[in-house]
């Protein structure tokens, strides 16, 4: 898929990459794995049935872009600015 149509939209019924998701989020492939553990606010996925691949629906990408994504950065140590 190309960066054009990441950048225009997303098809809702679609299923997506791990990679094709991080380009729609503007975030890091290693970011996704992240927020699908994410404690308060999980990104829901699929995995494929044959070679289990987790992919995303579109309607779920959107749905997280705009409640808002977790905060990026590392969590630092209680005590230490």
């Amino acid at each position: 898929m190309g960066l054009h149509t990441i950048i225009m939209g997303i098809i809702p019924e679609r299923l997506y990459t791990v990679s094709e998701a991080a380009r729609y989020l503007c975030v890091h492939r290693c970011t996704i794995y992240a927020y699908i553990k994410h404690s308060e606010n999980p990104l829901p996925f699929v995995r494929q049935q044959g070679n289990m691949r987790i992919l995303f629906q579109g309607c779920d990408l959107t749905a997280y872009k705009a409640t808002g994504l977790p905060k990026k950065g590392r969590k630092r140590k209680s005590g230490i600015p």
